[in-house]
């Protein structure tokens, strides 16, 4: 069973926007509702390790530059 994980949406965000991507067209990219990729932005939600792969591989980065830096 898939458990949560974190994920930083300040990193989300930044990578996002190092790509010049719109929150809508990330989402596009990565087959998720707009509204998903804002609250993961925002910090709201726990995502599934396989979204943070599907945001990872819209972005073309590491899934791992994704999460909180221990």
């Amino acid at each position: 069973m898939l458990t949560d994980v974190k994920i930083d949406g300040q990193r989300v965000r930044a990578a996002r926007e190092r790509a010049f991507l719109s929150k809508r067209e990330l989402a596009d990219r990565a087959g998720l509702d707009r509204s998903t990729v804002g609250r993961i932005e925002e910090g709201v939600t726990e995502v599934y390790p396989r979204t943070i792969r599907r945001i990872a591989e819209a972005l073309s980065v590491d899934p791992t530059s994704l999460t909180p830096q221990e």
